[in-house]
């Protein structure tokens, strides 16, 4: 009974990874053919990965012991990449912040 369980699993994990490949591909296709109407997208995936670097950049390494790292059986690595979320959560809550204040005050005026 184990052996149809992993078969089933493995069969699973391998039809998961083609519908990603798949979804990549037609994403990526739509995406050049129609370049002219895909460039909103596409600065708003530039600015997202300009933001994550930025916030890599101001995340530190050094905020969490070193006898944690050894306890939890982490690298010292994963500290950075966590602190790069953490910031680049708070950039985009006060992007989101600032774009309802925007759209309020907008509504204002009219």
């Amino acid at each position: 009974m184990d052996i149809l369980i992993n078969i089933g699993l493995v069969v699973l994990y391998l039809l998961i990874a083609v519908s990603m490949l798949a979804l990549l591909f037609f994403s990526i296709k739509v995406t050049v053919s129609n370049i002219g109407k895909s460039k909103a997208t596409i600065i708003g995936i530039i600015g997202f990965a300009v933001l994550f670097i930025v916030s890599y950049l101001l995340s530190d390494s050094k905020d969490v012991s070193m006898a944690i790292f050894e306890k939890t059986g982490t690298d010292i690595g994963y500290s950075k990449v966590i602190g790069a979320g953490i910031i680049l959560t708070y950039f985009m809550f006060v992007a989101v912040l600032c774009s309802y204040i925007y759209a309020a005050v907008s509504k204002f005026f009219k």
